[in-house]
């Protein structure tokens, strides 16, 4: 049996991971582990919704919003990270 040979595998391949992989050093073999049809993922799933800090007024309500959903469980220093984060990681997208 021959066994494939990779640098870095990426379970999931939705937006997150397509993003992730686009941030694997080029000389970098992936690979990308999917679990089902694209119409079952999440990102298909959630319905085109993208969260992005608007402005600094808005930051309360999208840290509130983001603990809850994820059952106050959520980390909250990396909630503030992906929160601040959240505009340069969209205009990045974009220009992909």
């Amino acid at each position: 049996m021959e066994t494939e040979k990779t640098d870095v595998v990426i379970v999931g391949t939705g937006a997150s991971g397509l993003f992730a992989a686009l941030h694997v050093p080029r000389d970098k073999k992936v690979l990308m582990i999917t679990k089902d049809d694209v119409e079952n993922s999440d990102s298909f799933l959630a319905q085109g919704g993208i969260c992005v800090l608007h402005d600094e007024n808005d930051y309360d309500s999208f840290m509130e919003d983001t603990l809850k959903a994820g059952h106050y469980e959520n980390r909250r220093e990396s909630v503030d990270i992906m929160i601040r984060s959240s505009r340069r990681i969209i205009d990045e997208l974009v220009g992909y």
